[in-house]
């Protein structure tokens, strides 16, 4: 019998369904592919697989711009291809994670197509008219760029979108939202689905009056960042909800949320104490080390290695002493790879994919891959404009040279940090395509594929970063210590070394990464 709390020792596999493995040649993974590659995660020691979204969309953003909720991108395949593949997974052991992207939908859901016209679902979105100087309500920057704030003609009203402009914020203030909700969740869960991962969950509440936001950019009349946005007064009621009207019917359901500004352990604590409402967060503090404050992720700031123990130690020790949970990740469809990031993706590209496998897989917490890091999968050298697919790319690019700003500056930030990075697709073997695709890939391939796939690292005779991440995965199985063992830190104040030890009745572990 499964133990309530198995969601502590699981490892997650994060797959972005359109970059993982095409089965028509359209040039786009689709369910179909993902099924068929589930013995190999199974071997690698994955037991949650957690689909970036798969539903109805007009693709603006990638699938978490959603039409409905209830439907599969045709891309992807159909619902009977998902029922194929959650049926498959679950033969062998594994379960599925869902995407629950639920802060917004895409302007072409019939909620909001009802709404901008004024029908009965108006007041399911966030509506404010013009404020005393006849402009925005308020100078929220849209995390994609531009003002927060849209104005529709025909009412005569501003809607707000935190991201972009296709992506109207629903009002969570509204309790026949949340019932709608709810029914989407639920009917999700009784098809199969084993949980859900939660897209900027603490975005469901703003500050009440919708106040300015700090001015950071004293030239933009738009203040970009979280402020306000994020972690208003309600998220945690509205997630209690949650747990009350769906999550505990399903009491083996994973969960958790990602939240975005939440800045410490405290603050996370009433979201994840003991599991409830929600088991664990994906806070951003340790992806945020290397962003000037108050700015896009595209203005780089230089960073200590006791910078990201303050941020990484400190949520470890708080949540182990007061009932929290850690999620462990260091990779996923909006951060580049971690190996060209933090460490090098060089000559020293093998021995630093390890090094960062035992840092990853030994902290306290619920262990996340993202597809490909388990090969070590680095950013591509480059990016032309033309080879953008990324919507925050392609919007910060043009704004660069809508300034005459330095365009070959803005790809250097955008190879560096941008989300295409981690997009491009999986490398399966040194086949055209990487054997991702027999079409054309619709992002480029890496150029490294030939050197860096899967099959490479399968048959080596040495130790590949594949072969590894296998062995990572196994002794932590086999010594429960490194996962629910004590967390402690050893030398803070040390900025070469990153070390901490792990101890449970069996014995103390002593991790050190240089």
């Amino acid at each position: 019998m499964e133990a309530p709390d198995w969601w502590r020792d699981t490892v997650v596999y994060q797959i972005y369904p359109v970059s993982f493995k095409d089965t028509t040649g359209n040039g786009k993974g689709d369910l179909n592919g993902i099924t068929s590659k589930l013995p190999y995660l199974k071997d690698l020691g994955v037991e949650v697989v957690w689909l970036s979204p798969v539903y109805a969309s007009p693709m603006v953003d990638m699938g978490y711009d959603i039409s409905n909720y209830r439907e599969i991108y045709p891309d992807f395949g159909s619902m009977a291809d998902w029922e194929r593949m959650v049926e498959e997974a679950h033969r062998i052991g594994l379960k599925v994670v869902m995407d629950l992207v639920v802060n917004h939908t895409s302007d072409q859901h019939e909620w909001f197509q009802d709404a901008k016209n004024g029908g009965p679902k108006k007041d399911w979105y966030i509506w404010r008219r013009k404020n005393k100087e006849g402009k925005e309500p308020n100078n929220w920057g849209a995390i994609f760029g531009g003002s927060c704030w849209e104005w529709n003609d025909k009412l005569q009203e501003y809607y707000l979108h935190v991201f972009d402009v296709s992506q109207p914020d629903l009002n969570w203030e509204n309790p026949v939202v949340r019932e709608a909700v709810w029914d989407v969740m639920r009917f999700w869960l009784d098809k199969g689905c084993d949980g859900f991962r939660m897209d900027v969950i603490n975005c469901i509440s703003k500050t009440p009056g919708f106040p300015d936001a700090p001015v950071t950019d004293p030239q933009n009349p738009y203040q970009y960042g979280l402020i306000h946005r994020f972690n208003g007064p309600k998220v945690a009621d509205h997630l209690l909800e949650m747990h009350e009207k769906v999550l505990r019917y399903y009491p083996n359901a994973f969960t958790v949320g990602e939240a975005p500004g939440v800045k410490s352990a405290e603050q996370a604590l009433p979201l994840v104490k003991n599991g409830v409402p929600l088991q664990m967060l994906f806070h951003f503090e340790h992806m945020y080390i290397d962003h000037q404050p108050g700015k896009t992720c595209f203005n780089y700031k230089p960073w200590k290695l006791t910078e990201l123990k303050d941020v990484l130690g400190k949520f470890m020790e708080f949540n182990q002493a007061n009932g929290g949970w850690d999620s462990l990740y260091l990779e996923n469809h909006d951060q580049p790879r971690i190996v060209s990031r933090w460490a090098n993706d060089g000559l020293y590209r093998d021995v630093s994919s390890k090094m960062l496998a035992i840092f990853h897989a030994t902290g306290r917490g619920t262990l996340f891959l993202y597809q490909g890091q388990e090969i070590g999968m680095a950013n591509p050298t480059s990016w032309d404009f033309d080879e953008l697919r990324d919507l925050e790319e392609i919007q910060y690019y043009e704004a660069v040279e809508a300034k005459n700003g330095d365009i070959q500056d803005a790809l250097k930030q955008i190879q560096r940090i941008g989300r295409d990075n981690s997009r491009t697709p999986m490398q399966w073997n040194a086949d055209v395509n990487a054997g991702f695709t027999s079409g054309t890939p619709w992002i480029k391939v890496n150029q490294d594929y030939k050197a860096w796939n899967v099959e490479a690292q399968s048959t080596s005779s040495g130790m590949s970063v594949l072969k590894f991440w296998k062995l990572v995965l196994r002794n932590r199985k086999e010594h429960p210590g490194l996962i629910r063992g004590k967390f402690e830190m050893v030398d803070y104040e040390n900025e070469n070394v990153y070390a901490y030890t792990r101890t449970d009745a069996i014995g103390q572990y002593l991790i050190v990464c240089l």
